[in-house]
């Protein structure tokens, strides 16, 4: 396949893995037990669930292929550790923007980590939906709470994750299959996570049969559908177009959380979306000159 053709086929894919992104927090909603209690069953309930998917679908794991996701999976352990430590510790807009600033990151030059330059004609259409993206955020969420520690938590984890996608781009670039990759992510993630969740977690057995129910469907939605198609995806698409694209992630479950659990939906953030989906859009619409490595 062509990469042309692997890039049209990827972008609605990634479109579907962020949109099983944007309904997690729907899940986490309603569940009766703490986010670290819930990070801690997700990972641990993911590793079986992706060692099979690797089995089906890619290549079984092995120690060889281990050791490629082993700081990838540190990576990924720690983002989630400082995620919600942020969410804990700052308010949710806070943490929510700061957590978004991957695709800036490597517009501003990150993505030469990965054979990607700068393209100046997609400034303007990121700017665009960043500006959408903070309206949504500071209109659906209450920004009382915020503090200095609990910023810097979300800045580190932003910067944990942003390395973690650098590191997951050139993986599957090198050719690393990517069901093997995240079944090596998540049993590492899943080690590095578990000491601070039973330290600092007080219902950790306290799961009840609809909460196990939920975190269930994280695992399928969010975790196969999500990180599944976004691992397969960075093969065929230039970094920068799916960080950007993930941007779309908290609309969903804004909307989500207004279709389901009647929080407030004002005229704000309706035009924050609307600006969202017009700047990824914009985005995406013009492709050429990305670099994007051909399958091999």
């Amino acid at each position: 396949m062509s990469s042309g053709r692997a890039e049209a086929r990827a972008i609605p894919l990634i479109v579907l893995a962020v949109f099983a992104w944007g309904v997690g927090p729907l899940f986490v909603r309603g569940m009766d037990v703490s986010g670290t209690t819930t990070a801690f069953y997700r990972m641990w309930l993911g590793v079986p669930v992706m060692y099979l998917a690797a089995r089906l679908w890619g290549e079984p794991l092995r120690w060889s292929s281990l050791r490629t996701s082993l700081v990838p999976g540190v990576l990924f352990g720690s983002s989630m550790m400082l995620g919600f430590e942020a969410v804990r510790q700052t308010s949710v807009a806070a943490a929510t923007l700061i957590g978004q600033l991957t695709p800036a990151m490597l517009l501003l030059g990150l993505g030469r980590f990965v054979g990607e330059r700068p393209d100046p004609r997609r400034l303007p259409f990121a700017v665009l939906a960043f500006g959408g993206l903070a309206v949504v955020v500071l209109t659906g969420a209450d920004t009382a709470g915020s503090s200095l520690k609990g910023d810097l938590f979300a800045l580190v984890n932003v910067l944990c994750f942003t390395v973690y996608f650098i590191l997951l781009k050139r993986r599957r670039n090198a050719g690393v299959d990517s069901w093997t990759f995240l079944s090596g992510v998540f049993l590492v993630g899943a080690i590095v996570i578990s000491p601070w969740c039973i330290a600092t977690s007080d219902d950790i057995w306290a799961m009840g049969t609809h909460d196990y129910l939920f975190v269930t469907c994280m695992v399928f939605g969010p975790g196969v559908v999500g990180h599944g198609l976004i691992t397969w995806a960075t093969r065929h698409v230039p970094a920068t177009t799916t960080s950007l694209l993930t941007l779309m992630s908290p609309v969903v479950s804004v909307v989500g959380a207004w279709l389901i659990y009647d929080q407030t939906l004002g005229a704000g953030t309706v035009v924050g979306a609307i600006l969202v989906l017009g700047g990824l859009a914009g985005s995406v619409w013009d492709r050429r000159g990305s670099t994007v490595p051909e399958p091999v």
